[in-house]
Formats: C-alpha cells, structure tokens, sequence
C-alpha cells in the first residue's frame, strides 16, 4: 500500500464501489459534487451500518477558491418534548428509543448539493446505486461484522440473513426509493411511502407539515488561519468548532510549529482535554432554543473543485429501527441532546448537537487539504492529529498508519463511543494504539483524572479517515489503513 499521487485528481471513499461509481461520473463529465452524490448514493446501499437514507449528511465545497457550507441534518420533531414528557418514567436508551429519532437530512442534503453543484441528471448520477441495490452486491468483511456484532440485539435486520462474507445481498426496497428520489426529488422520498411511514411509526413526534420543511441549508462555514493555513468547517450544530477553538487556543501560546511532532501531539491533547470537557457550552443554544458509525469521503475533480463529505446512522445501524415499506434505517441522532450531565434535553423542531465534522485547509485561497473521519465524540482529535502527522511525514499513507490516541469516555457505559464528557467522577479515559510513542505517554502518566489504557482489540475506536492534500502541483491521498474496505482512485 502507498499513497495515490495525481495531477488530475483523487476519489476517496471507504468501499470501493463507491470510489468506482464516483470514478465513471467524472469521467463521464460529472464534477465533484455529482461524484460524490454517486459516491454516497452506493455507500446508503453497501454501507448500511454506517450511513443510509435515513441518516445526516454535512459537506464542505471548494469551488474556484469559493467555500460552501452544506448542514443536512435533520430537525426533531415538533412534538418530541411532549412526547418526552408522557415518556419521562423510561429510561432513555441507545437503540429502539422512539425519542432519539430525528428527521432524516441525508436526501435533502443530495438535492441541494446537486441543485447547487450538480452537472448530471439525478438518475445518470444514481443510477449505480439503483442497479447495486436491485441486482445485489458482495457482502464485505465490514458489513459482515456490523451484522454478527447486532445479531442478537438487532433481531429485527432484514440484513440478518447474511451469513458469510461475498454472500450477496440484495435491496430491492431501497432501490424503489432511490428510483423515486431520483424522479420526483425531495418530494417524492419526505411526502411519500418514506415519510408516510416516518409519521406513523414516529406516534405523532413527527407530522407531515415536519417533513415539508428542507431538511439540509447552506451555512456560513466558520474558518480559523493558523500559521498560513484556513480551517474551513461546519458551525455549530456540528461540533467541528473544537477544532477550530484548539487550533486558536494552541496559536496563543505558541510562536511556530513545534519541532517534534510529539511536543505538537501534546499540545493538541492538552487543549482537547480543557475544550472537550466544556463542549456543551460551545453547542449550547441546540439545547435551548427552537427551531460510532460514520461515512467520509473526499474527492476533487480535474478542474479543481473538492467536497469533503460526511454522512452518518450515528451510531452504528442507528436507531435499530426500519421501515418495513421503504426499508429504511433510521437513525439516532437525537443522541445529541443527552447533555454533559447525562439528561436528555429534546427541543422541538430543532437540530441536535452533531459529531460530524468535514474539513477543508486552504491556502492562499488554493485547496490544500481535505480530511475527515468516522469517529464519533473523537473525531476532532483524531483529524487533527492526522493533520498533525502529515506535517512531519509528508506522506498520507506514513500519517494515517501512525498510532493513534483518543480522548474518550468509559466504553464500559452504554452510550460509548457517544459519551467522552459524560463521566460522573470526571475520570477522562485516553486510548492509545500499539506502538504509540512513549514520550507522550510518560508526560500523561502524571496527569491527575486521565486513565491511560492500550487498545489493540478495536481499530474502528480509532477512526477511518480519508485524506487528500495537495503539493505543487499534485495531489495526493489515500484511505485509512484501519479501513478493510477503503478504497482510493486517482484520476
């Protein structure tokens, strides 16, 4: 395995049906975007353990040194607070909780992106994803292991007649519901057999005036220069601001870049640690007022335009809910609203706190770099320090095989890997891969509250990132090594 280097260009995706499909739109003149809709049109059929129609999708575009923000994530429902109040005697759990349920953004968050963006028709873009959902696909290693690991507690998966891995797996009712978006739009997908079954099952949380509404809205991206480069990221909902508030808190104490990549790595924990534990406050107006599983992807075209793009179930099949007539997953992004404290806060028609959290480095108004992660609570620290290693290793494949760290709650609690600030003893765990360098674990050694704990057992606690950086006049990129399914194509 090596680093893919172009001047032309890089798909990266994590399943290579996906990278394929995105390959055959760009060389058929599509742009970026509609790559990158094909992309994510396969991966709601390969991927359902980890994004689907059901689920939240967050973009970041670059387009002739222009920035474009994309938030497609969905708003509770308008009556989730009473619902929560008749419900208040249940304790709030992970999966099958009727609460934590929001309203799909990932579809609207495709139309706008190619109402936008888009050069191809919406069927040519899908039509992948159509043929691969009706025909059938080989199981992968991942899905497989998604599917063994719920079996028991996920009764209810129509994906748990799979057996074996290159077993094929059919589905034709997503195939029926991409054909539709493809014809009739947003229309079609939130005022029909999808949502009329998201009302119903929802028990009045969600109405039909709910799913009128656009789901997904371009932004303001919000962008910190640190030492020559621009951070371009989603605000708040998305926890993204972490990044840019480390970077801030770094640059005010220091002068340059450190020497040693493990003086930087430090640095980076340190502020992860303060920041981190205070991240409610960053997101606090998701809670008051109204109104572990994730997708990334990266890719820029010949022409230079790229998106950073990330989509999600939340955690892992999401919700453990499907629509039996549309067959979609639902997801369970109202995870969000369990606060620091451990209570649940729901507000109407609001969108929850989100972990997602795509990247775009510009520099002299030029695409440097494109980085992004699944990851959970983790995925600020883990982009960053994937930043980080390129820096002294010049190299993308060097970088994302490095051992990681992440900051994390006890993975002993239920909502792990959706709980690193929710400690009672505020006792914060710090996870290390094997071979992680010694000297930063002798300096955390000493600190006070911080439990350091190897773990070689749970590569996906780490993350699976794409990453594309540009130098000169190339571009270069490759899937995280920790992914068995990632695949990445240079133009």
């Amino acid at each position: 395995m090596r680093t893919v280097a172009s001047s032309k260009g890089i798909i990266s995706t994590t399943n290579y049906l996906a990278s394929e499909a995105a390959y055959e739109i760009i060389n058929n003149s599509g742009n970026a975007i509609d790559a990158a809709l094909a992309a994510s049109g396969v991966l709601s059929v390969t991927s359902q353990h980890q994004c689907g129609l059901g689920g939240d999708l967050f973009a970041i575009v670059f387009k002739k040194g222009n920035i474009f923000a994309l938030n497609a994530s969905g708003y509770s429902g308008s009556n989730i607070e009473n619902y929560s109040k008749e419900t208040k005697n249940r304790k709030i759990s992970t999966f099958k909780d009727k609460r934590l349920i929001t309203i799909p953004g990932a579809v609207d968050g495709w139309i706008e992106l190619h109402k936008k963006f888009g050069n191809k028709e919406l069927d040519v873009i899908l039509n992948r994803s159509i043929k691969i959902s009706k025909n059938g696909f080989k199981c992968d290693q991942s899905l497989l292991d998604a599917i063994e690991k719920t079996r028991n507690i996920f009764q209810e998966n129509p994906l748990n007649n799979i057996k074996n891995i290159n077993q094929i797996v059919k589905r034709p009712k997503i195939s029926k519901q991409l054909k539709i978006i493809a014809k009739h739009g947003r229309t079609g997908f939130y005022e029909g057999i999808f949502g009329d079954e998201l009302i119903k099952f929802s028990e009045g949380i969600i109405t039909a005036k709910d799913l009128k509404r656009n789901q997904a809205q371009w932004v303001k991206p919000i962008s910190y220069n640190f030492f020559g480069e621009k951070f371009w990221t989603i605000p708040p909902n998305s926890q993204a601001i972490l990044i840019l508030e480390t970077l801030k808190k770094i640059n005010k104490k220091i002068k340059k870049i450190p020497k040693s990549i493990e003086d930087f790595q430090i640095k980076i924990i340190n502020e992860m640690i303060s920041i981190g534990g205070n991240r409610d406050s960053y997101l606090s107006e998701f809670f008051n007022t109204q109104g572990h599983d994730t997708n990334y992807m990266c890719i820029v075209d010949r022409n230079g335009m790229g998106i950073s793009l990330v989509q999600s179930n939340a955690h892992g099949f999401g919700s453990h809910c499907v629509l039996k007539k549309s067959g979609v997953f639902l997801h369970n992004r109202g995870l969000g609203f369990i606060k620091n404290n451990n209570k649940f806060y729901p507000k109407n028609k609001t969108k929850p706190p989100s972990t997602l959290c795509p990247l775009i480095i510009s520099k002299n108004k030029k695409i440097s770099t494109l980085l992004g992660t699944m990851g959970a609570d983790s995925q600020p620290q883990i982009i960053l320090q994937n930043w980080i290693n390129n820096i002294y290793k010049k190299d993308i494949f060097s970088s994302l095989s490095s051992p990681r760290w992440i900051i994390g709650g006890n993975y002993k609690k239920e909502l792990f890997p959706f709980n690193t600030w929710k400690n009672d003893k505020k006792l914060i765990f710090f996870f290390y891969e094997k071979n992680f360098p010694k000297k930063i674990l002798k300096k955390l050694s000493s600190y006070k509250n911080l439990k350091l704990k190897k773990c070689i057992d749970n590569q996906n606690l780490f993350g699976h990132c794409q990453m594309i950086v540009k130098n000169k006049r190339k571009y270069f990129g490759y899937h995280d090594p920790r992914s068995i399914t990632g695949s990445t194509i240079a133009l």
